[in-house]
């Protein structure tokens, strides 16, 4: 009998413990779906900054043409943890297109858009990863 309520006890305990580390990325991955998808009608250039870090940072996003002469820049204070911020360029990015970010005023990462595409969405991540603090992904939805 105390063996079959050992079982029944780890399994209960099993069960809360998943239960506890599986409400948390529910609901970072339901909070990433709902900015993504504010919007599905909408249509445009649109780039995301999320900052998985512990301390809020600064964030330029700069838009280089072809001929490496800026036509966007704009900062950002992102804060700590479940910032997402959703902007949208007030112009359609071309292929040649330069997107630069830089954090803090210290690292700088820079990614083409080699496709030319009416519906971009540009993902400028924070911490993601502790070696490398930044992070910018392209995507076409």
């Amino acid at each position: 009998m105390s063996r079959k309520k050992l079982v029944i006890f780890v399994c209960i305990f099993l069960l809360l413990i998943s239960i506890i580390v599986l409400i948390p990325v529910i609901k970072q991955n339901i909070l990433l779906d709902k900015n993504e998808n504010n919007n599905d009608k909408e249509s445009g250039n649109y780039f995301f900054i999320h900052n998985w870090g512990d301390k809020s940072h600064e964030v330029t996003v700069e838009v280089l043409d072809s001929k490496n002469t800026s036509i966007f820049n704009e900062s950002y204070m992102s804060a700590p943890k479940k910032e997402y911020m959703r902007k949208q360029f007030p112009f359609t990015l071309t292929s040649g297109t330069y997107i630069k970010a830089t954090l803090d005023n210290n690292i700088t990462k820079t990614e083409m858009i080699s496709n030319d595409a009416s519906d971009l969405a540009i993902y400028i991540d924070i911490e993601i990863q502790p070696d490398d603090p930044l992070d910018i992904g392209i995507a076409i939805p």
